[in-house]
């Protein structure tokens, strides 16, 4: 979206379009990262949703961007150990069924050195204002946002992953 791109334009123009080699990128949707990938980049879309494929073709074609559409989970990601140089995920662990195991499945297919780039709905801290919105607004914000869980602790569960260092 334009507000989203508004907020994190400038940083993933830098980290996603730094990118190089194969790139995967899970729950891509329609395709709103496509933008900023470098042209000619070969990037794997994990996308279970056949609804959104033909949208995300063609923001890859507009963008020149080399794409394959894998419609499989995040927790079962069909790429080989270390495939990977880079792999993208945004606004996604708050709304999958299991986030450790999607964060286990990114590590298992980066390449040594490669880099997991991410943005994602975080749990405001504990008996702030943000905080109890957060679970006032839960069920109808994970109904009405595809599963999306804006009070689960990801940072957390980032942190407590397989990756050497994370930001």
């Amino acid at each position: 979206s334009d507000s989203n791109h508004a907020l994190q334009g400038e940083r993933k123009t830098a980290e996603i379009g730094s990118m190089s080699g194969t790139i995967v990128e899970i729950g891509p949707g329609t395709g709103v990262n496509m933008r900023y990938y470098a042209p000619g980049s070969h990037v794997i879309a994990i996308e279970p949703n056949p609804m959104m494929h033909d949208r995300l073709r063609r923001r890859a074609e507009e963008h020149e961007v080399d794409l394959e559409i894998r419609a499989t989970q995040g927790e079962s990601i069909d790429v080989a150990d270390g495939e990977a140089d880079g792999v993208v995920g945004t606004l996604l662990l708050c709304g999958v069924e299991d986030p450790r195991a999607v964060i286990e499945e990114a590590h298992r297919i980066l390449t040594p050195g490669g880099r997991y780039f991410f943005t994602e709905h975080v749990r405001a801290p504990d008996s702030s204002w943000t905080q109890r919105t957060q679970r006032l607004l839960r069920r109808p914000h994970c109904w009405l946002f595809n599963g999306c869980r804006t009070d689960q602790d990801t940072a957390a569960l980032l942190r407590a992953g397989p990756f050497d260092s994370v930001e």
